[in-house]
């Protein structure tokens, strides 16, 4: 779920909690690191540029959905605390 900058404290407690409420599962709460973020940044550059149908880009993603089927666990596995 993506929060974005101009909500308060408050508006994003309250989204969290309808997440919640409506069967939702909080994984792993952190702050997102500068890598993860520049990840997202490309992995949606290329999503966004795969839409209009940039073969480099499918190719792109293509190869990252095999990657992350590679692993023993998956995304969420590894990122579930516990």
């Amino acid at each position: 779920m993506k929060i974005p900058r101009s909500m308060s404290r408050e508006e994003a407690d309250a989204a969290v909690q309808a997440f919640l409420d409506n069967g939702g599962e909080i994984i792993r709460l952190r702050e997102a690191t500068k890598k993860d973020q520049a990840r997202a940044s490309r992995m949606a550059y290329h999503q966004d540029k795969a839409l209009r149908g940039d073969e480099r880009s499918i190719q792109f993603l293509e190869k990252e959905k095999k990657r992350e089927a590679s692993f023993i666990f998956s995304r969420t596995e590894r990122e579930r605390e516990g």
